[in-house]
């Protein structure tokens, strides 16, 4: 069934300040966008952008279950720079927005995404990394920061020091940045309980003098250096993250006795060895 097409989506809603520029592109539209909306909002954005094995990228219409090796997801986007999209979907909805904000990244998880899978040969057993990889585009955050002691927060699971203590430091030395399109489905109906899976990056000041256009461009950059250098990543290097306990996004964090709730802002991994 297609999902309801609401393009006011992003209005008021401060989860999704990091796609409301792109998004407002469709914000005049009655209707569902269509793949040549999609491919021409890519273009736009990004230009002229190619796989990794340096076919031009574009979005087409989702095929039926192929049980052929380079048939499936990631091996039709480095093969054939086709991006399979379904329409009148919100979860590829925001596939597309994350494309179009993050390319560079994208391109750099499905190259390392392909290897992996071209590595188990006629294995069904998916490879740690490609488990890695889905969980970071599907549910991933960036948080960037000029502060490694914010940061280290974070790793260390203290979240009063970090959301109580500090909050006058987010968006001003540390952010967050959402990258996973399944996540920004969820932001539809944000609950309790919704956690991101988030790698670190160190900043200089000056990333958050300019503009988020900007930041995204830098960020962009920095993640698909990150992969590049972590291509052999695993789940446990993929940290989580309350994402309700960012000051302004949930009203409710404004009272410190939010942060009280442990099954939501846990004080270490859930069976940590």
């Amino acid at each position: 069934m297609a999902d309801q097409w609401r393009a006011d989506f992003y209005s008021n809603n401060v989860l999704f300040d990091d796609i409301s520029a792109v998004a407002s592109t469709f914000s005049d539209y009655k209707v569902w966008p269509d793949l040549n909306d999609y491919n021409a909002l890519l273009k736009h954005l990004v230009g002229d952008i190619c796989s990794p094995s340096g076919i031009p990228l574009k979005f087409i219409p989702q095929a039926d279950k192929s049980h052929k090796q380079h048939d499936n997801y990631e091996a039709r986007i480095y093969l054939k720079g086709e991006i399979q999209t379904r329409l009148q979907n919100w979860h590829d909805f925001f596939q597309v927005m994350v494309w179009s904000t993050y390319p560079l990244c994208k391109q750099l998880i499905n190259k390392i995404h392909f290897e992996a899978y071209t590595k188990r040969r006629n294995s069904h057993q998916r490879t740690t990394v490609e488990n890695s990889l889905t969980l970071f585009d599907e549910c991933g955050v960036i948080i960037v920061s000029q502060d490694k002691q914010l940061l280290e927060l974070v790793q260390k699971f203290k979240w009063q020091q970090l959301f109580i203590e500090n909050r006058h430091a987010f968006n001003r030395t540390i952010k967050c940045f959402t990258f996973g399109h399944a996540l920004l489905e969820k932001f539809l109906n944000p609950y309790i309980g919704m956690t991101a899976h988030c790698i670190f990056l160190e900043v200089d000041d000056g990333l958050f003098d300019l503009c988020l256009s900007d930041q995204q461009k830098q960020i962009d950059k920095l993640a698909a250096s990150y992969f590049k250098e972590h291509n052999n990543i695993s789940p446990r290097e993929l940290h989580p993250f309350p994402l309700l306990g960012i000051p302004g996004w949930d009203s409710r964090n404004e009272n410190p006795a939010y942060y009280q709730n442990t099954d939501y802002f846990r004080t270490g991994r859930r069976n940590a060895s």
